[in-house]
């Protein structure tokens, strides 16, 4: 067996491509005296609607190494949660890094350009740049070996990628299992009603939730690239970049277009709950369904706020952001991490008990004592709690759609949303019952149970336990 790597090591191309990256921008930053260097970090990484979503997701495969991270310390074993091929956390910090050399590389190429080679049109290449970028993270999901590029499937399995891991081989190799499987829940999850929604299904399709002010901003930049390249009747001058988007965003951020790319993620997780209602028929599965229906009034009310701003608009903003909230805050206490203790038969959130917490209280925090888990949970509820109504507001309502308060905005839902993914996990686990590793006594039980049952449940299908 091939010695254990630190990250270090095995993303020591990653890590040289990105100090290569820093300097050549040090280089283009030392050149043009004209520009500050805070503003040609803000052209990187979130002066417009195009640059910030490959940051975005960039930013939750971070947090998705922290979940597997706490979720191994914890005793929690994912494979039991979402299926085999789950990535250990340095391999998807390498994915990670490794995209992010990929997007420097085309954000700084129009920059390198114009100082080194004296390009014009400077406005129309780092458009074409955003572009690229958002082409090559498509690529990367998708790269071979895969089923798109009808790769043979052990090729890709999960004990080959374990194999590829291993051995320290291209980080391609090593997230071709996890990537499939990714690929995969995301055609399904849009394709719902009428695909299998399993627990992994859930968790992808609330990321999507998270990520619906990307979903607009990529619309806008694919809005603005027509503008700027394709339209016929287009006139505007796309060799100043700022000045250019700033004169094309408002027509695209107005249309009904980009009100449909931010309901897109809320339609599929309703129609997953529509799914596992019909075939479970429990009704915690109807207003589960209900709560994301939420989202589509607010949605409409923020399209009419920047469509015609008004006094009345943006009341009805602030309206529809509470009641979708308020909806969704509850059910993430109640239904998602099950924190409070069930009344006999209860289902929904009026029949708990808020004073008693659920027993045991934690597997999170199973070694610590109830004073910190009590401390604990206080701090996610209110860090939930927060940024559950700041964000509705912020994404949905008359904000701008550029500058770095929007993009702190879409870092920070991603860190609820990966702090709720971690809990969420846990609460299946509760849920299930399953054993913690390393608790030996309750895993002989299980396996005990299984064997007499005939085989183990998995836990995956998620039509055997409601979203």
């Amino acid at each position: 067996m091939a010695p254990a790597t630190t990250f270090a090591q095995s993303a020591r191309n990653e890590i040289s491509l990105f100090a290569a990256l820093v300097i050549v921008f040090g280089v283009v930053a030392a050149r043009d005296q004209e520009q500050e260097l805070y503003e040609l970090v803000s052209r990187l990484f979130w002066r417009t609607a195009s640059a910030r979503p490959p940051v975005l997701i960039i930013a939750i495969l971070v947090g998705w190494a922290g979940v597997v991270r706490c979720a191994e310390l914890a005793g929690l074993r994912l494979s039991r949660c979402i299926g085999e091929g789950v990535s250990p956390p340095k391999v998807i910090c390498r994915a990670a890094l490794g995209l992010l050399d990929i997007v420097l590389l085309c954000r700084l190429a129009p920059f390198v350009a114009r100082e080194v080679f004296g390009t014009e049109h400077f406005g129309r290449w780092c458009l074409l740049a955003d572009l690229v970028a958002y082409a090559c993270c498509g690529f990367y999901l998708v790269a071979p070996p895969s089923g798109v590029f009808l790769s043979p499937e052990h090729a890709y399995d999960a004990e080959r990628c374990a194999a590829h891991v291993r051995y320290d081989h291209a980080a391609v190799l090593q997230t071709a299992c996890s990537r499939a499987s990714l690929f995969k829940t995301l055609v399904e999850s849009l394709c719902a009603p009428f695909a299998p929604v399993t627990f992994w299904h859930v968790i992808v399709a609330d990321y999507a939730t998270s990520m619906a002010k990307a979903m607009g901003d990529m619309h806008v930049t694919t809005c603005v690239a027509w503008r700027g390249f394709a339209s016929p009747v287009s006139t505007m001058d796309v060799d100043v970049h700022g000045v250019f988007w700033e004169e094309t965003r408002g027509a695209c951020v107005t249309s009904e277009l980009n009100a449909y790319a931010l309901a897109l993620p809320f339609w599929c997780r309703l129609f997953q709950c529509l799914a596992v209602l019909r075939r479970t028929g429990e009704a915690k599965n109807f207003w589960n369904a209900c709560k994301y229906a939420t989202a589509f009034p607010l949605v409409y009310a923020g399209y009419l706020d920047r469509l015609a701003p008004s006094e009345h608009t943006r009341r009805l903003v602030v309206g529809c952001a509470i009641i979708q909230s308020s909806a969704t805050f509850a059910w993430d206490l109640c239904m998602d991490w099950g924190l409070f203790k069930k009344r006999r038969g209860a289902l929904l959130c009026g029949l708990f008990e808020p004073d008693q917490m659920r027993e045991p209280k934690s597997l999170v925090f199973s070694k610590k004592p109830d004073s910190f888990v009590y401390l604990a949970y206080g701090a996610l509820v209110l860090f939930n709690f927060s940024l559950r109504f700041a964000w509705a507001l912020a994404v949905f309502g008359h904000v701008s759609t550029r500058g770095l308060g929007m993009l702190n905005f879409e870092l920070a839902e991603l860190a609820r949303r990966t702090v709720w993914a971690l809990f969420r996990i846990e609460w299946e686990y509760h849920e299930r019952k399953w054993p913690l590793d390393g608790d030996e006594v309750a895993e002989e039980s299980l396996e005990l149970v299984a064997h007499e049952d005939g085989g183990l449940d998995g836990g995956v299908e998620e039509t055997k336990k409601g979203p």
